[in-house]
């Protein structure tokens, strides 16, 4: 992914097809947003396409537990994630809500309901405090029809969205908690070693992994007493990252029998 730095200037031939209030937008939302993000959507656009959908978009900030979609309402705006996490979760007739997905900044959130104008099939709620790029949903269907490179990249985030969704069937499906917690951390940490920062309540990574708050619990200090990661409040220290991918492998035969705890 190609970062795109809001605090950059948009180039000046995409600009002067703007009139002074959109200019003057546009320059603010780069003053007030000191967010550098990494978004494939926008970077993928061309110049022109980037700096229009900027002229109509508007900056958000929502503290930790704020509803920032409500399922089943209409899909009027794209929402990027800038910063923060937000967890996407769905209730049918009343019932209690189920995580779908945790997603990190640069993301786009319900780009599908956006694109096919229908509602929004989940539910999304800050896990962490949260700041987001709202692009009115008509005008980034416009901006898709004329820009390839723009529609291009909006169907591969929803291709890596369908296969998130199948890892997390196999990993039901093939692995316990402790593998499964394993497999989470192994997703966040960026290098061979290093530290993974959960900003997450623990009781959102548990229903996104399928188990208890109890059953995480005990999973991550089962994984912590093997010396395979240290904690630290919100902070997990992995020293060995192919040791941790070792524990995280399915055990010979497991399907069907993984539990969901």
């Amino acid at each position: 992914m190609t970062p795109v730095d809001l605090n950059q200037p948009c180039p000046l031939r995409a600009l002067r097809s703007f009139g002074h209030a959109e200019r003057s937008k546009i320059a603010a939302m780069r003053a007030t947003s000191g967010v550098k993000i990494t978004s494939p959507l926008l970077a993928a656009a061309g110049p022109e396409t980037r700096a229009a959908l900027l002229s109509r978009a508007s900056m958000l900030a929502v503290p930790r537990g704020a509803t920032i979609i409500a399922q089943d309402q209409p899909a009027e705006r794209l929402l990027i994630l800038l910063q923060g996490s937000v967890g996407l979760s769905t209730a049918e007739d009343g019932g209690a809500a189920t995580m779908v997905e945790i997603v990190a900044a640069g993301d786009a959130l319900s780009i599908a309901a956006a694109l096919l104008q229908v509602p929004h099939s989940v539910s999304a709620v800050a896990l962490a405090p949260c700041r987001l790029l709202a692009i009115p949903a008509e005008d980034l269907r416009a901006a898709m029809a004329a820009d390839a490179g723009l529609m291009r990249a909006a169907m591969e985030q929803m291709t890596r969205q369908w296969r998130l969704l199948m890892e997390q069937v196999v990993d039901l499906k093939t692995r316990d908690a402790t593998q499964r917690a394993a497999r989470f951390l192994l997703h966040r940490l960026p290098a061979q070693r290093g530290a993974v920062e959960i900003p997450e309540p623990r009781g959102a990574i548990a229903a996104r992994l399928g188990m208890t708050p109890e059953s995480l619990s005990r999973a991550l200090h089962g994984l912590e007493a093997a010396g395979l990661l240290r904690l630290h409040g919100r902070r997990v220290d992995v020293p060995d990252r192919a040791a941790l991918q070792r524990i995280s492998l399915p055990r010979a035969g497991a399907s069907q029998g993984a539990r969901r705890v």
